[in-house]
């Protein structure tokens, strides 16, 4: 989703959750189908495929303790 809510990509995917894993884990060819742009991975920064030039987006924080 975008920072509007839009839908930005739809995607079927397997998930996989390991107990303990603080940071998401996609692979290459899932960021490549879902139009991510990374500008920065440490700073969290991207843009999406049908962004405008020059427009970034910030990764969302991770959710709190449940």
């Amino acid at each position: 989703m975008g920072g509007g809510g839009e839908e930005l990509a739809k995607l079927r995917v397997h998930v996989v959750v390991h107990p303990g894993l603080e940071e998401p884990m996609i692979t290459d060819s899932t960021i490549d189908a879902l139009g991510i742009h990374v500008v920065s991975f440490s700073r969290g920064l991207w843009r999406h495929a049908s962004d405008p030039p020059g427009a970034v987006r910030e990764s969302a924080s991770p959710p709190g303790p449940v």
